[in-house]
């Protein structure tokens, strides 16, 4: 019993030391709790998040349009004003081309020339003209007046004789007689003055007539040079063409092997020519044997000794040109059947692959571009040759019309004259009779009355013969100024024409001469700059790329997954320069490129100083499931990781399965807990202490 009580007595002094124990570690824990420092944990519940995102790409500014600008003329480039990525404006000025192939401004002068000529030549006309409708016209004026004043004069004569006949005095008729005689003298005199005029307007019209002969003379001599100019054009336009369409025959026989010189050439790809479409290669083969036979035929090769020979018709060369267009147009036919002869081949690999069909379609296409530069300086030659051909005899005719009209003013003017001998005649016939009349009063006084009805009568006679002959020659010259002022009509349209034909061959030499100034058809950026100051280009030559300031866009590349999630038309964002800037989603495409990875093409509005920077793009989501920051993850194993989770002022993991990863988030398709209740940790944790902090939720 005693040793009972000793036991029960030990534990009781045993579990009064533990509890002594126990309170003071209690006591030591309460004072750490007041010395622990507050450890700051941000929380976002669940709820916060959701399934919106950015899908995040990268790539390079390029242009919408990209155009390259070639040369309309030939030329060596003098000077280059622009270097590659150099802001163009429409007509900004690029490049310019040295003269010294086509002579366009030569060409270019000349037509100016011409314009003055036929400027000088309108204005010679006009003023010879003009003086031939003054001298007509003051001809008239003075011709009437002389009829006002024989009409004033002849009523005072009648009066006279009149006076006369009632007075019957024989001195006073003689005076009378001898008062006519004196008039007709006036009369006389004037008609001499008029005739002495006559005789200097023929004159000039006679000069003007041979002036005008001598420049038909040398329009004919100027128009027969055009032709022989002509001729010589063409027979250097016709060896040309000669040279190319050889080796157009040469090129396409080795193809076709239409010819026993070339029958073999094709013997390694042969098969392969009409594998696809056999119609064709016989429509190329039967282009060819035509051209063949046709350049191998007498007709040609007597327009060969022809063109040799030299010195053309009008006709033959309007002829020889429509041979030569014809030619063009079937070297034309025949490589473009060619080239779809080549591309309906059927591929293989050492006889007729890509580098063999690649080469035939680029040296059809250099006998195209070629063809299509030579056919141009041609179809301008014939343009040049038939407007001469339609203008060259309207200016021989015009010529040959002014010498008729002043052939006809000459003869007119003669018959004026012979109009003023006849007036002449008259007036001495008419100075006869008073003289005999005064002979008369003066034997035979006695017979005044008689003598004085006498005068009377021959003074009327006289006067209306004078009147009529007077009027006359009114008329007569009233024609000439009607004929006059009607050459002046026809001459001046006929120069006017001139003038106007030489202003259209001097515009056409105007737009030939800007060909050699090469300036920007867009706004937008230099790309390329493919010559340099004193290089040798033909017409189509290319010069410079130009990327056009329109609508920028970027390509981006997104994985099968991703291009479920967007759509074409979808909005985007681009980030350029700490700017962010709406665009769009212009197109996707379908097929898949060698990384699996299908192309888009991202438009946005800016300008072109931005082509060719690499930006960021990014894309909006919604994929229907949560989203949570990678940062705040931790991955245990595959698709499988935990959040921090705050509950009751501890910390706990909460285990989350993973799926796609978006930029720096990752989908969450299932929780171990219900997800909806929990506040995820955002903030790093990793240094916690629960000796030496305590949490406080922010």
């Amino acid at each position: 019993m005693s040793s009972m009580k000793k036991i029960i007595a030990l534990l009781l002094l045993i579990s009064f030391f533990l509890s002594s124990c126990s309170w003071r570690d209690w006591e030591e824990q309460d004072e750490e709790e007041i010395i622990k420092t507050d450890f700051f944990v941000e929380t976002t519940s669940w709820k916060s998040f959701s399934g919106e995102s950015f899908l995040k790409k990268t790539g390079q500014v390029s242009s919408s349009q990209d155009i390259e600008l070639t040369a309309n003329a030939s030329g060596r480039v003098s000077s280059v004003y622009v270097k590659p990525w150099d802001s163009v404006w429409v007509g900004k000025n690029l490049a310019k081309l040295e003269d010294n192939i086509g002579s366009y401004s030569i060409n270019l002068q000349r037509g100016n020339n011409s314009i003055e000529r036929a400027q000088i030549n309108y204005e010679s006309q006009k003023i010879s003209l003009d003086k031939q409708i003054f001298d007509a016209g003051v001809n008239l004026e003075n011709l009437q007046r002389s009829l006002a004043t024989l009409r004033k004069d002849s009523t005072q004569s009648i009066i006279q004789a009149e006076d006369s006949l009632k007075n019957s005095q024989d001195l006073w008729n003689i005076e009378k007689l001898d008062l006519q005689a004196d008039k007709l003298i006036v009369q006389q005199d004037k008609l001499d003055l008029q005739a002495d005029k006559l005789d200097l307007q023929i004159e000039q019209f006679k000069n003007n007539i041979e002036k005008s002969r001598l420049d038909y003379e040398d329009r004919l001599r100027a128009d027969a040079q055009n032709i022989e100019s002509y001729g010589a054009t063409l027979k250097t336009q016709y060896n040309t063409l000669i040279i190319f369409l050889d080796d157009i025959i040469e090129f396409s026989d080795e193809i076709l092997g239409v010819t026993f010189l070339n029958r073999n050439e094709n013997d390694s790809f042969e098969s392969y020519l009409w594998a696809n479409d056999r119609v064709q290669r016989t429509l190329s083969e039967t282009r060819l044997i035509e051209l063949i036979e046709y350049r191998n035929s007498e007709a040609f090769k007597n327009l060969s000794l022809e063109i040799d020979a030299g010195s053309f018709s009008q006709e033959q060369i309007r002829d020889i040109i429509g041979d030569i267009e014809m030619w063009y147009e079937d070297s034309k036919t025949l490589l473009s059947s060619l080239e779809q002869t080549i591309n309906n081949s059927i591929k293989s690999v050492g006889s007729l692959g890509d580098i063999e069909i690649n080469a035939f379609i680029g040296s059809i296409n250099w006998y195209q571009s070629q063809l299509q530069w030579n056919y141009g300086a041609f179809l301008s030659f014939e343009s040049w040759v038939e407007s001469f051909f339609v203008t060259y005899r309207d200016n021989q005719n015009s010529i040959l019309r002014n010498i008729e009209l002043q052939e006809q003013d000459i003869k007119t003017l003669e018959k004026d004259k012979i109009g003023l001998e006849k007036d002449r005649n008259n007036l001495e016939k008419d100075k006869l009779v008073l003289e005999k009349d005064k002979a008369i009063l003066l034997r035979n006084t006695k017979s005044g009355e008689l003598s004085a009805e006498t005068g009377l009568e021959r003074t009327r006679i006289g006067i209306n013969d004078n009147i009529a002959s007077l009027e006359t020659q009114i008329r007569s010259a009233q024609n000439t100024l009607s004929n006059a002022r009607k050459n002046k009509d026809v001459t001046l349209r006929s120069l006017s024409n001139a003038i106007q034909e030489a202003r259209i061959g001097y515009s056409s030499s105007a737009k030939e001469f800007e060909k050699l100034t090469v300036s920007s058809p867009i706004n937008g950026t230099v790309s390329d700059v493919l010559v340099d100051a004193g290089q040798e280009v033909s017409q189509w030559t290319p010069l410079f790329r130009i990327v056009s300031d329109k609508t920028p866009e970027v390509e981006v590349s997104f994985s099968a997954w991703e291009k479920d999630l967007v759509k074409k038309g979808q909005k985007v964002f681009v980030e350029v320069d700490g700017e962010r800037i709406t665009g769009s989603i212009y197109a996707i495409s379908d097929i898949a490129d060698t990384n699996l990875n299908y192309k888009a093409t991202i438009t946005f509005q800016s300008g072109t100083n931005l082509i060719g920077n690499l930006v960021s793009v990014e894309v909006p989501i919604e994929t229907g499931k949560m989203l949570l920051p990678l940062n705040i993850i931790t991955t245990q194993w595959w698709e499988i990781g935990t959040v921090k989770t705050l509950s009751w002022s501890s910390f706990a993991d909460v285990r989350v399965r993973m799926w796609e990863v978006f930029w720096e988030q990752v989908e969450i398709v299932s929780c171990a807990k219900y997800c909806k209740d929990l506040n995820i940790i955002t903030n790093d944790i990793g240094n916690f202490d629960e000796n030496k902090f305590k949490i406080v939720e922010k």
